[in-house]
């Protein structure tokens, strides 16, 4: 008999960015027909890379609320997923990559031509992948997604985050050790987190 999973509450987001950035390496995010289990993030705050500082009018959210989602458009095209975190801070979770585990037939028809490992190993490709929208931003964490806790978390490591000009040193990127669906670039220096 298998337990029922054990699904996110909106205190998990209440904490410090980064603790939240690493503790959703290993949860099952599913939209739908559609899931994957999260095995990269990056964590934001008020750092010169943060949208709260670079993109005022649109990061905004991030001092705002907590628990929210927060999507946003890169290189005019390209659409990436964060969730607002704390309550006394500046503070988002990028959702970088995801194992795709469900409706793996949707997945690749919504991304056709690619290899299963390049499904959802990026922000914008997992984005396409599970079908999210514009209309997600400023939604509660759970209105339309399910996000459940893992039976056992995998071992994780951390690094800096990559894409970004300013605060390039700060360890705020979290990923799977080992996982082929983790996107690529800046695995160098990473090193293993404390369980």
């Amino acid at each position: 008999m298998t337990r029922p999973a054990r699904l996110l509450a909106a205190a998990f987001f209440s904490r410090d960015t980064r603790e939240v950035a690493r503790d959703l390496i290993g949860v099952t995010l599913r939209h739908g027909e559609t899931s994957g289990v999260i095995v990269e993030t990056e964590a934001y705050r008020g750092d010169a890379a943060s949208h709260f500082v670079t993109r005022p009018r649109t990061g905004r959210i991030m001092g705002s609320t907590c628990g929210a989602l927060y999507v946003y458009r890169i290189y005019g095209m390209h659409r990436c997923m964060n969730v607002t975190t704390e309550t006394d801070h500046p503070g988002a979770v990028l959702i970088r990559a995801l194992d795709p585990t469900t409706g793996l037939d949707i997945i690749r028809a919504r991304r056709p031509g690619r290899p299963d490992r390049e499904l959802c190993s990026g922000p914008a490709r997992l984005f396409v992948a599970l079908g999210l929208s514009d209309e997600l931003n400023g939604r509660p964490f759970d209105e339309s997604l399910t996000w459940s806790l893992p039976a056992r978390r995998p071992e994780i490591a951390t690094g800096p985050r990559i894409g970004i000009r300013h605060a390039t040193e700060l360890p705020w990127r979290f990923m799977a050790v080992d996982n082929p669906h983790v996107s690529h670039g800046g695995s160098r220096r990473l090193r293993a987190v404390a369980p």
